[in-house]
């Protein structure tokens, strides 16, 4: 299944891929990441969806691509824990600059719904919609992060 989103940011496009190959956005954008990017654990679920929607999953990042002015920051994500109802996704975070000052950012990823063919049919029937909205709260907390870090200091390198 494809599920895709896509957010504006009121940044340069070459400052959010700073952040977003950093790590750093990425691991806040949900409570509960660890330090490190190739360790982070993200809470994933639907904004205002009851809790029990939501999962910790493990992100892996994946290789950053450059297509002219759009850069594609791969990864990953897998649900925690011995077996799983809930599938890995496996999608990019695509940057491409706007203009003066703003950048879309877009997530596009795919994912096989679990529990093979009746896993498909619940998938089309219902869990679809749950994962079209905890892509959306993924990405608007990611968005948010993004933001909020445009009016953080910046530390200054000397020449």
């Amino acid at each position: 299944m494809f599920v895709q989103d896509f957010m504006i940011v009121n940044r340069p496009a070459d400052e959010v891929v700073a952040e977003l190959e950093d790590g750093a956005r990425l691991g806040r954008a949900v409570k509960g990441a660890g330090e490190a990017l190739s360790q982070m654990r993200l809470k994933v679920g639907p904004r205002n969806w009851p809790s029990l929607l939501a999962k910790t999953v493990e992100v892996v990042p994946g290789p950053v691509r450059r297509h002219d002015d759009v850069t594609l920051l791969a990864f990953s994500w897998r649900a925690t824990g011995p077996g799983s109802l809930f599938p890995t996704l496996d999608a990019d975070l695509e940057v491409s600059p706007l203009g003066e000052g703003r950048s879309e950012v877009a997530l596009r990823g795919r994912y096989e719904p679990p529990g093979g063919a009746p896993g498909k049919v619940a998938d089309r029937l219902v869990l679809h919609r749950l994962a079209d909205a905890t892509v959306r709260a993924f990405l608007s907390q990611l968005v948010l992060q993004l933001e909020q870090g445009a009016s953080a200091p910046r530390a200054r390198t000397r020449a």
